[in-house]
């Protein structure tokens, strides 16, 4: 018994020595909704079930910084991040702003279907690329889901060509002389998530055809029979 009790407490010791602290969880990631100056969302920000992340912004010929402010939305199926692009001086000639950001979705229950982009912008066009793969050099080296063109005071909506769950996005806004833009929206399209009574109602149907393609199968086995 002495012997028992002397294990055990070297077992007990040893758990001891061995316990992991665990670390308290990391902090939340926060909302898209009014989430402020894009390149400083460490860990980006969430929206209608989207992390958005890796935001870049890279002005050319002209200082400016992208805001998500308080016009996102998620409306149905679509994600729609509303950003604001503070810039001064106004361009005295043609001027670009660069900017960069990843959408990946949270749980696999949805997948990116397509994107829409609005621009309210005066002398001012966007050029959107969505790669299923990093950027390369600012290039889609391959993978490339979508190509659009948003002239000023426009939208468009784009479908991807393959369901996605992860898209990198990559935006060149044009800025012309006199160029005037306070906000752009971009929205998110995510493929619908089948209802429970849909996917019951879809195996039912798959469930009858095997029935009467069992009972075909059935049939003509029997008619061979009573030929031979």
């Amino acid at each position: 018994m002495s012997r028992f009790f002397a294990l055990a407490m070297v077992v007990l010791v040893a758990l001891v020595g061995n316990v992991v602290v665990v670390s308290s969880p990391a902090e939340a990631i926060p909302s898209c909704m009014a989430a402020g100056d894009v390149t400083l969302l460490g860990s980006g920000c969430v929206e209608g079930g989207l992390n958005f992340y890796d935001f870049n912004v890279s002005p050319v010929g002209v200082a400016a910084k992208i805001f998500l402010g308080t016009l996102s939305s998620v409306k149905g199926q679509d994600v729609n991040l509303g950003f604001q692009i503070s810039h001064d001086p106004s361009p005295s000639g043609l001027a670009d702003i660069l900017f960069y950001y990843t959408v990946k979705t949270i749980d696999g229950t949805a997948s990116l279907a397509g994107v829409d982009l609005f621009n309210a912008g005066h002398n001012v066009t966007i050029r959107e690329t969505v790669c299923a793969t990093p950027f390369d050099g600012g290039v889609c080296q391959s993978g490339l889901l979508a190509n659009l063109i948003v002239t000023a005071n426009s939208s468009l909506a784009v479908p991807l060509s393959s369901l996605q769950s992860t898209a990198y996005i990559r935006k060149d806004i044009q800025l012309l002389q006199g160029a005037f833009i306070s906000e752009f929206t971009n929205s998110h399209d995510l493929a619908p998530v089948p209802e429970p009574a849909t996917l019951l109602l879809l195996g039912s149907t798959f469930a009858a055809i095997g029935m009467a393609v069992r009972r075909r199968a059935a049939r003509k086995a029997s008619e061979v029979s009573h030929l031979g």
